[in-house]
């Protein structure tokens, strides 16, 4: 629970009788049988009454005002459920008959006694788990509140309560709230109709409803580890001294060669007043006198920036006009890529391993509550899994190894696949979730032939080049593209005119090997993809809170 809640300023505008303020606290802090320890109260007086009664020596006593918290600094006087409940479990005793104010969403709602009693599940977000609340109608300050509340009090129906926290008797539950006070803030106009307020609805029917699924148990628990996730990446590259820089999103280069773009133009492309004598379009003509794109990858522009700053990493997004409706493709996503200088090929390998098990751990830390509901309903078995995959050691092998493993599994008959690859070929799905399950762990494939892979890749003499994929199991497949980049001007130059590169958009990166050069690598990783690994989910539309991909644009 919150240690203050702020008095509103002068100038505020805010209700104090719909929004409740609760007493400044104060903290008495003493030595009791030659222990340290300190109790808190919500008034100068409860506090100086424990002490009398408790009769202390007051030379040993100190009473301190407990000074305003950042996390409640802006008029925010209310308790989050998710640390109500952590206290119940960490301290039950010491919250019972505590005064809270919550405020949240009706889950479920129900009425005992002839009306005068009403249970509601209330849910703020915060966390999984939902506080209920006892209306009680015979309490003299809610008497006057409770029809209201019986007449609009329904799912999904937003609340603000005050009351005292008391022991649960019920199962599953430490603690209830009994309401003083309670306001119902916003309906549901037609109960009845309300699409969430069904039991269990299919993920095929919620994708229809993105600005209405988060309210679900699954969709929430989600939405939780994908903040955890995004926190625990920059606290881990924070911790390991890079700086977080986002390049541009519009671009004039492609990057990815192969990858479809999205042509960023305010001109139509169809009239001959923006089209050149041959029918091609003219882009002198268009919002930067260029053709530009939405980009594929900020890793060009981070290159610049790593440079020069030394190791960076971005979150931004990314886009590929892929026409494609697999469980793994989206037309724009959250793309994790980082830049290391003076650093090898095993530390990239090193890094990329380390980052996934960090936030693996850094979950079931912190998220165990969603975890363990997704394990329950939704994905059997995931937190095994994910324990499984932060123990282990991620197995590497290049990728000659991986294709004649795959290919002699195949003559033996030990495997059944609808394409045999051969070198040459890239990995398709089925050879990716075949690796993870021969070897029961993420798999590193690493030095891949440099005609398959981008012109940036550092070459080796044997004609591939320092390049790996991660390939984790469970269906994700590939969750890191990684590569040392090549620093040789000369071979860099050789390469681009090889797979027919237009030079002219690429000139800096060309200058970035004339002016202090170093020894450098980088991997993107899809963070919608990992948020598949976190959670079971085996869709990406499901992990993704307003997903956009090919034919679907609907927010």
């Amino acid at each position: 629970m919150s240690e203050l809640y702020p008095e509103p300023s002068p100038n505020s505008d805010i209700n104090t009788e719909t929004h409740f303020f609760p007493e400044k606290k104060f903290k008495v802090s003493f030595t009791q049988n030659g222990i340290k320890d300190n109790k808190k109260f919500n008034s100068i007086e409860e506090a100086y009454q424990y002490v009398i009664a408790n009769k202390f020596n007051l030379n040993e006593v100190n009473l301190i005002e407990i000074k305003e918290s950042t996390k409640q600094k802006y008029s925010y006087p209310y308790d989050k459920i998710k640390n109500i409940i952590n206290n119940a479990e960490h301290d039950l005793e010491s919250i019972i008959n505590t005064q809270v104010s919550v405020v949240g969403w009706i889950k479920t709602v129900r009425t005992q006694s002839k009306d005068a009693f009403a249970f509601c599940a209330l849910n703020d977000g915060s966390t999984h788990d939902c506080i209920q609340v006892i209306v009680n109608k015979e309490k003299e300050e809610v008497e006057g509140q409770f029809d209201d509340f019986y007449q609009n009090a329904s799912t999904g129906a937003s609340l603000r309560v005050k009351g005292t926290l008391v022991k649960s008797p019920a199962k599953g539950q430490l603690i209830e709230l009994v309401a003083s006070h309670v306001v119902v803030e916003g309906k549901v106009d037609n109960p009845e109709i309300y699409p969430i307020a069904k039991k269990k609805i299919n993920l095929d029917t919620l994708r229809n409803l993105c600005h209405l699924r988060s309210r679900t148990n699954i969709f929430g628990n989600i939405n939780r580890i994908r903040n955890a996730l995004s926190f625990a990446t920059h606290k881990f590259y924070q911790e390991r001294d890079f700086l977080h820089l986002d390049p541009n999103v519009i671009s004039i280069n492609e990057c990815e060669g192969g990858a479809g773009v999205f042509t960023v133009t305010e001109i139509d492309q169809t009239n001959k007043d923006n089209q050149l004598e041959d029918g091609s379009v003219n882009w002198k003509k268009d919002h930067f006198n260029k053709r530009a794109f939405l980009t594929v990858s900020s890793q060009l522009q981070l290159e610049a920036l790593a440079c020069s700053m030394g190791n960076v990493y971005t979150t931004n997004k990314s886009f590929r006009s892929e026409h494609s409706l697999t469980s793994k493709h989206v037309s724009e996503f959250t793309h994790l890529e980082i830049e290391q200088c003076f650093t090898d090929f095993k530390d990239l390998m090193d890094i990329g391993e380390d980052y996934v098990k960090y936030v693996i751990n850094y979950v079931l830390e912190n998220n165990m509550t969603e975890i363990k509901a997704l394990n329950s309903y939704q994905s059997k078995g995931l937190l095994e899994r994910l324990i499984a995959i932060r123990d282990c050691d991620f197995h590497r092998m290049t990728y000659t190894e991986a294709i004649e493993l795959i290919q002699n599994d195949l003559k033996q008959k030990l495997v059944k696949m609808k394409v045999r690859p051969k070198i040459g070929d890239d990995l398709g799905t089925e050879h990716e979730n075949y690796l993870t399950e021969k070897f029961q762990k993420p798999v590193f494939v690493t030095h891949w032939p440099l005609d398959i892979k981008s012109f940036y890749m550092k070459q080796c003499d044997d004609g591939t080049c320092e390049s790996f994929d991660l390939i984790v199991p469970y269906g994700v497949g590939e969750l890191i593209g990684a590569s040392q980049r090549e620093e040789d001007y000369e071979k860099l130059v050789n390469i681009m005119e090889k797979k027919g590169i237009d030079r002219e958009p690429l000139d800096f990166y060309l200058d970035l090997r004339k002016y202090g050069t170093c020894q450098h690598g980088g991997f993107g990783l899809g963070m919608d993809r990992f948020l598949m690994l976190l959670t079971g989910m085996t869709s990406i539309k499901d992990v993704i809170p307003f997903p956009v991909y090919y034919t679907n644009c609907q927010y």
